[in-house]
């Protein structure tokens, strides 16, 4: 039993150790397949986007952290819809459960991007037929618990295709958390989206997945009905700010215009997500998130009203959790998500 859990150490290390050799992996806009960073459950949505220690039993949390499959997570599926920018839409499928044979929880998971139909045009631009796009991973998780701690890994077949245009690869998640043994208090670190990436496209740079790396806590005190999350995401890269230099600047004493400079408060800053949670009912939360990357870039000159808050719900009904998240990004404009869980145990009986 305990050899799962060293084998997924040692391949967890081999990557790790092997990462920068396979490609020296971009964030921010360099990287193709972004949609491997968006949030696959309604929960992760309100409460931030980026947080891998939260609690549920929605098994597509294994998408945020491998580490956090566990028996609360055994025989259910979930199905997460996000109706994304420019009607594309962002669905995401997951089911763990136990098998004899193991002594953790195994998970299988689908992520599906659809941009849609689109017209295409030659040259001249005559419309001459029509085309889809669609971003994809197909996913295999494992959790093992070793008393307090947890380890878990994924591997993620990914891929898009425009056309016939394509990009595919492999990747790879690996995560490990802290359940303190009397304290409502866990603590994590992942790394995602470590592999590599080919592609058919002619006379093209070699592609790159977003990688991220991940510390985060959530904490319950004790007799208040509230839970704090806290994640620092994108440790890889010190240097997350896009400070454009037509919306940000000032001048020097020739009257040149000149882009602001950013201080080291407001880099380390935008690695920063905050959640919380409001424990009302034990079939009700409510949840309000805060992320100063998104509310930083997206920001429109002084009005930045609520980009980079977000917000939900979370409601059980017998062997059913729905849950509801909206991101805010810019005045007027968000995006939402609803993910619903359903017990199969229960369903049975």
């Amino acid at each position: 039993m305990r050899q799962i859990g060293l084998w997924a150490f040692v391949a967890a290390f081999i990557f790790l150790n092997h990462a920068h050799s396979v490609q020296a992996q971009a964030t921010g806009g360099r990287s193709k397949l972004d949609f491997l960073q968006l949030p696959a459950q309604a929960q992760s949505t309100a409460l931030g986007s980026y947080h891998l220690t939260t609690p549920g039993n929605d098994p597509g949390l294994f998408f945020q952290n491998p580490a956090l499959l566990d028996s609360s997570k055994t025989d259910r599926v979930s199905a997460n819809l996000m109706p994304y920018l420019a009607d594309t839409k962002f669905v995401n499928l997951a089911y763990a459960n136990e098998f004899r044979k193991t002594s953790g929880v195994w998970a299988a998971g689908l992520q599906y991007l659809n941009y849609g139909t689109m017209v295409e045009t030659d040259d001249a631009g005559n419309v001459i037929g029509e085309f889809r796009a669609a971003d994809y991973g197909l996913s295999a998780g494992y959790g093992h618990q070793i008393g307090a701690f947890s380890v878990g890994g994924t591997f993620k077949l990914v891929g898009a295709s425009v056309e016939a245009y394509h990009i595919w690869g492999l990747a790879f998640d690996w995560g490990a958390v802290f359940r303190h043994p009397k304290e409502d208090l866990t603590v994590g670190f992942a790394v995602k989206n470590i592999g590599f990436l080919k592609q058919n496209y002619v006379g093209a740079t070699t592609p790159t997945l977003p990688l991220d790396v991940r510390v985060g806590a959530t904490v319950k005190p004790k007799y208040m009905p509230l839970r704090f999350s806290a994640t620092a995401h994108h440790l890889n890269r010190f240097d997350m700010v896009y400070n454009d230099p037509a919306l940000f600047y000032t001048y020097d004493i020739s009257g040149n215009k000149l882009p602001k400079k950013v201080g080291i408060a407001e880099k380390l800053g935008r690695h920063l997500a905050l959640g919380i949670e409001a424990l009302l009912h034990p079939k009700f939360r409510l949840m309000l998130g805060y992320d100063h990357l998104r509310r930083q870039e997206l920001r429109l000159t002084n009005k930045a009203a609520l980009a980079g808050f977000s917000f939900g719900a979370a409601l059980k009904i017998k062997r059913f959790d729905i849950i509801y998240g909206r991101a805010q990004y810019v005045p007027g404009f968000g995006s939402s998500s609803l993910s619903i869980v359903m017990d199969l145990k229960k369903a049975g009986k």
